[in-house]
């Protein structure tokens, strides 16, 4: 069944987009017309995730969104958390980035429910330490 999206126009279209550009340069990130486009189109309701996901894909050459696997959650907490990974990997591709592929299979146990959100962050910053971590942990 295919998801219902609330589709956005006029000034509360231009206020998301000037959110998404703005967030990204806060990050350091500068999106090119062609990102802001597709994400416009996303905001729009001309454009799902999935046709971006496809564009994304054939543009960079890895997979962006991956197909879905058994769950142990109800139909709409896996799709809330399926969304939130998709949305998360979706605005990491429009900057051209790409997580680790096994960032990618914890957030996929996540949305499965294998693992708690918690247990999903803790795993990922063990893969890939902050330097605030680093100082949390009496380094320099």
């Amino acid at each position: 069944m295919p998801e219902e999206r609330r589709v956005l126009r006029g000034v509360e279209l231009e206020q998301a987009m000037a959110m998404i550009e703005k967030s990204q340069q806060l990050e350091g990130h500068f999106p090119d017309a062609e990102a802001l486009g597709r994400a416009r189109r996303i905001l729009e309701g001309t454009t799902t995730y999935d046709e971006a996901a496809a564009e994304l894909e054939e543009k960079y050459g890895f997979p962006i969104l991956r197909r879905p696997r058994p769950t142990r959650l109800d139909e709409a907490e896996h799709a809330r958390r399926q969304q939130i990974v998709d949305e998360a990997r979706t605005s990491t591709a429009l900057e051209g980035g790409r997580a680790s592929d096994e960032v990618h299979e914890l957030q996929d146990a996540w949305v499965a429910g294998d693992v708690t959100l918690e247990q999903m962050h803790a795993a990922v910053r063990r893969l890939h330490p902050s330097t605030a971590d680093e100082r949390d942990a009496g380094g320099h």
